[in-house]
């Protein structure tokens, strides 16, 4: 395999601590699976050889490409592993000392969540804060410390989460169980408390590799460093693509390095193989602006590439452009799969949606599912398609108890029982309201939910949702839902608002339920390699396209409001605008619109910082 002299260096090099920068489109897999194979051509064992990465796709894609490059069966790279999947392997041989016996069952959230509103119900606490306790569990394992973490928040504090957290541990270890976030933390503690095995990995383990560097938790960074012996360690990543901080990654493992690791030595992959030149240093000039990284000049040798920016009235006419655009680029013989458009938060897809069903172009969607597809709108679209399809049994039954009116499915069995061949669902419910088959509790809340479906059946459709949210309280059971996750729920109310507006422009439920349904359509029968991508940006790191669309960059979404809290958040952002840059080989267009949801806007701040390249 054809290494560039930046490479080569980096894989040939052993004698102390390795750091990889490796820019976007740098060939990072390219290198660190060339390291193992070189390795093994110089004596090492490629069954002693630990090579850690984040999912299973990435340790799959690295065996693959180790037996294409040694001759050497998947067997002999056992070790070739997730974080997770290495760590329950040790956890599995030494299980005596961790007070368990094989076999150790995983818990999955579903069993977390049951054990969960056993412990809330003991401790008095309400168990619509299961998922919420949950995720500060898991937040408090994945510190490393896990008391130390509950004792420094407020809100853990307020719930009782230090009892709370002792009780759950003790139903894990009485079922012999542990839970995803466990693994780590019981290996770190493992090697740390007991050094003759710690000994015997760092014995056993001849190199240590890890990818992805710049997405290590302090906790992933521990477990690293335990196993290394004689500085036989080797890592590649990118700090000016480390965007997963709220999943509790951490930057500093990368810019630290050097002070962690005495010795260390730093290589750079500065060769971009994917961008053309212009864009490459149109992301240059872009990063530059930070000032927590590790500096790299990136290159490339493919001379051209077209780096725009465009300004819109409206996000219409935004869409509809970029469409066009997609339309034209495609007659020139772009496929539409080498294509993407790539937005911030998800609900700003909703336009491109209908933008590109207009205009006749098929689209999928990357990590994540379209906006007609999400839960919250899903609901709310529910009550609206009730209102004027009293026929629609699926519609009526999802919404029958969301919220939650005490309607189980002992009672909708019971309504069911009054149809008739021709009766739906919810003509049943009138009866049984009027014939009082149910408890008067129940009926009184059902009654309250057909008069609201009578009510909106006639308003404008924006106005209709609007009064629904307020009839039904969604926002407080979304809040419930999202277990206060504030994240989550600003996302779901960012989609629900957007969905009032795009009601707002149709004057029946009628029309506005077509459109929805046009553009909700299933497209199961395209060919998936001749569709357009959508996705948001962080789905779409590790991907490349020829074109790439990044739209609605606008301030308070592109940096997201949340961010401008903090110098770092901001320097996050810009990062994640980097990555976003760099998904494009030739065509790079990026966009924003004056008037977003009926708002005045103000263009994002990257597209400024780009602008002092583009037209300097």
């Amino acid at each position: 395999m054809q290494l560039s002299d930046q490479q080569k260096n980096a894989v040939e090099y052993i004698g102390s601590p390795t750091l990889v920068i490796a820019g976007a489109g740098s060939g990072k897999t390219r290198t660190l699976t060339a390291k193992i194979a070189y390795l093994i051509s110089i004596g090492y064992d490629p069954k002693r050889i630990l090579a850690i990465t984040f999912t299973n796709k990435a340790a799959e894609e690295m065996k693959k490409r180790l037996v294409s490059m040694t001759n050497l069966s998947s067997k002999n790279y056992p070790w070739v592993r997730t974080y997770h999947s290495a760590c329950f392997k040790i956890i599995k041989k030494h299980c005596l000392l961790l007070g368990y016996k094989n076999p150790i069952q995983i818990y999955t959230p579903y069993h977390q969540q049951k054990i969960m509103k056993d412990i809330c119900i003991k401790h008095n606490l309400d168990k619509k804060l299961v998922k919420v306790v949950l995720s500060l569990i898991s937040k408090a394992k994945n510190s490393g410390f896990p008391l130390q973490f509950i004792d420094n928040n407020s809100f853990a504090h307020t719930i009782g989460l230090n009892g709370i957290y002792n009780d759950y541990q003790q139903v894990l270890k009485t079922k012999n169980a542990v839970d995803f976030d466990s693994i780590l933390l019981l290996t770190r503690n493992l090697l740390f408390e007991h050094k003759d095995i710690c000994k015997y990995y760092q014995d056993f383990y001849q190199y240590v590799l890890c990818d992805e560097y710049q997405d290590t938790n302090d906790l992933n960074e521990e477990i690293t460093r335990l196993l290394v012996k004689d500085g036989n360690l080797f890592v590649v990543g990118d700090d000016w693509q480390s965007i997963y901080s709220f999943r509790m990654s951490n930057i500093n493992h990368v810019l630290n390095f050097e002070k962690r690791y005495k010795s260390a030595k730093v290589f750079r992959l500065e060769q971009n193989f994917r961008c053309a030149d212009k864009i490459v240093q149109v992301a240059n000039d872009l990063i530059d602006y930070n000032e927590h990284k590790i500096h790299k000049k990136c290159f490339s040798t493919k001379k051209g590439g077209i780096v725009k920016i465009h300004e819109f009235y409206d996000e219409s006419r935004e869409a509809d452009w970029v469409a066009g655009k997609i339309k034209s680029l495609h007659e020139m013989g772009i496929s539409y799969d080498k294509i993407a458009v790539l937005y911030r938060t998800k609900f700003c897809s909703l336009g491109f949606e209908k933008a590109l069903r207009n205009f006749k172009i098929p689209y999928k969607f990357l990590g994540g599912k379209g906006f007609f597809e999400r839960k919250e709108v899903l609901d709310i679209n529910s009550y609206i398609i009730s209102s004027v399809f009293q026929k629609d049994d699926s519609s009526f039954g999802r919404i029958i108890n969301i919220p939650k009116r005490g309607i189980g499915p002992k009672t909708i069995k019971k309504i069911e029982q009054l149809k008739t061949c021709d009766m739906g669902l919810q003509d049943a419910a009138r009866m049984a309201v009027d014939k009082k088959t149910i408890s008067p509790k129940v009926g009184k809340l059902l009654t309250l939910l057909i008069d609201l479906l009578d009510d909106i059946k006639d308003m404008k459709p924006d106005l209709a949702i609007k009064k629904v949210l307020e009839k039904v309280d969604y926002f407080e059971y979304l809040n419930q839902y999202t277990k206060s996750e504030s994240k989550d729920f600003i996302s779901r109310k960012e989609n629900i608002e957007q969905l009032i507006y795009s009601a707002s422009v149709y004057e029946t439920i009628v029309d506005y339920l077509e459109d929805a349904a046009l553009i909700n359509e299933d497209k199961g029968n395209e060919d998936e390699n001749s569709e357009i991508n959508l996705s948001t940006i962080h789905a779409a790191k590790g991907l490349e396209y020829q074109v790439v669309f990044v739209v609605a960059c606008e301030e308070q979404l592109f940096p997201h409001w949340r961010s401008l809290e903090s110098e770092f958040g901001i320097e996050e952002e810009r990062r994640l605008m980097y990555v976003s840059t760099t998904r494009s080989e030739q065509y790079l267009f990026f966009s924003f619109a004056q008037y977003r949801r009926g708002q005045y806007n103000i263009r994002s701040r990257f597209l400024d910082e780009i602008s002092e390249f583009l037209y300097s």
